[in-house]
């Protein structure tokens, strides 16, 4: 028989990785610090690797203990959306509506488009995730989204999910004003942006995208990026506009972006292959009358949204 983990352990565990120590974490589940040494000793034997590293400043988990506290991490997003479809079934409070997306179309669209519903009389509260794509999939796979506004190849397809296309992209090269390339007219040669400094961000592709993928798209050499920036859009943008950096980014949405930023696309004679922005959701989410709606209002949105900007 497979060996599998308690949920209840790992939960535990995800609780003392995120308070910082045993003690706090005691007091947080209300469980005896006994027990909890207990539990991580359980983890650890059935691991064969030690979790975590406890000094007087708490606790400190080993790469192992990272794993495992990621997914403890799930169940307690699990526990927290079992709990409000209790509340929602015992007070009729409005349901939550969990949107996923990564930074990018965030800071152009999805922000926005959550401001308007605040201000408007839906009844509907919201939960919003900001992840790249590859884990946003995952999360509607797992049930932990409704939906996600993301960009893809336009071929994929997903067992258990659809999506419904709001408007093609793809992918083009940015720098900052104090570039040299800034004001190049014509492609940079090959030296040019060989010597230049380039930086990537995970939520700058889709699932099957990369930033050694997209060198060799365009032909070029392979280039270490002096920074990856995880999930850290202001960062990277940053890193554009103050440092004269170079990093692929969605075209569309990042050209919406340098209308108020100091960014522009530099010209490679060729574009990469179409991506398409589209927002997924479980293949039953038109049963749900609320989740329908949103999908509806937000698809309206973001295509306005990504079409009069650039116009």
């Amino acid at each position: 028989m497979r060996p599998t983990f308690d949920p209840r352990a790992l939960y535990h565990f995800h609780v003392m990785s995120e308070s910082g120590s045993m003690s706090a974490a005691s007091e947080l589940l209300g469980v005896s610090q006994p027990t909890l040494s207990r539990t991580v000793s359980t983890l650890e034997t059935q691991v064969g690797r030690q979790l975590m590293i406890r000094g007087r400043n708490g606790v400190i988990l080993t790469e192992a203990g990272l794993m495992l506290a990621e997914q403890g991490r799930q169940i307690a997003s699990d526990l927290r959306g079992a709990d409000d479809i209790l509340l929602q079934l015992k007070t009729n409070n409005p349901p939550t509506i969990r949107i996923g997306a990564g930074p990018l179309i965030s800071l152009v669209a999805i922000n926005d488009f959550l401001t308007d519903e605040i201000g408007s009389e839906v009844r509907n509260t919201y939960h919003l995730k900001i992840a790249p794509a590859r884990q946003l999939i995952t999360d509607l796979l797992h049930n932990r989204l409704d939906i996600a506004v993301m960009a893809t190849p336009a071929d994929i397809r997903i067992e258990h999910l659809k999506h419904k296309p709001i408007i093609d992209d793809n992918i083009g090269l940015f720098t900052g004003a104090g570039s040299p390339l800034f004001h190049m007219n014509h492609a940079p040669n090959l030296e040019d942006l060989s010597q230049a400094k380039w930086v990537t961000i995970e939520a700058s592709f889709g699932p099957q995208s990369s930033h050694d993928n997209m060198l060799r798209h365009f032909g070029l050499p392979s280039i270490t990026p002096a920074v990856h920036y995880d999930m850290n859009i202001q960062g990277m943008l940053n890193a554009l506009v103050d440092a004269h950096a170079l990093c692929f980014l969605p075209s569309r949405i990042t050209n919406i972006l340098a209308k108020t930023i100091a960014l522009r696309e530099i010209q490679l004679g060729t574009t990469s292959e179409i991506r398409q922005i589209s927002i997924w959701h479980a293949a039953d989410a038109d049963l749900n009358t609320d989740v329908a709606d949103t999908i509806r209002k937000a698809r309206s949105f973001v295509h306005n949204r990504l079409t009069k900007k650039l116009s």
